[in-house]
């Protein structure tokens, strides 16, 4: 039965990650995709190791604008705030992000994210600890010009 679950859980995020790359006309939302009225808010997490072992040159990048990540520190939260403007995503940095990534057993911690480029605009990220089996909640804090916007999501770590 187990076996089953765990195929239906990967045809599932295959299933996601192919209607992403049908993006280019509609907005498709996911449960990593957000709106928050003007503009919406995209996360990922992904492992330190994984970063280090098959994309080294991302790594290095993430390091060159976030730091070294601290001792305990497993994965990277990225982040994206866009819009679609004229059939295309346009990637919105003038905002101060910070997130709040609060793991299975009620640990939480808060840090600000720091800008860094990619292939298409500017994201936001850092490095955090999720060692922790189970669903994290991730609250995304956006501000601008005094007004604040939370954007939160869950995630299941496996």
């Amino acid at each position: 039965m187990r076996k089953k679950t765990s195929q239906a859980f990967w045809g599932l995020i295959f299933l996601l990650l192919g209607t992403l790359t049908a993006f280019a006309q509609d907005v498709i939302t996911t449960p990593l995709t957000k709106n928050a009225g003007d503009y919406y808010v995209s996360i990922g997490v992904f492992s330190i190791s994984e970063l280090e072992k098959h994309y080294p040159r991302t790594y290095k990048l993430l390091v060159k604008h976030h730091g070294k990540p601290a001792k305990h520190d497993t994965h990277h939260l990225a982040v994206s705030v866009w819009k679609q403007k004229n059939g295309k995503i346009v990637y919105l940095s003038n905002y101060d992000v910070e997130a709040e990534v609060r793991s299975p057993i009620f640990r939480a911690v808060r840090k600000k994210l720091t800008k860094y480029p990619h292939q298409y605009g500017d994201n936001y990220g850092g490095w955090f600890e999720m060692s922790d089996k189970g669903l994290y909640h991730i609250s995304v804090i956006i501000r601008e010009d005094g007004k604040v916007k939370r954007v939160d999501f869950d995630y299941l770590m496996q």
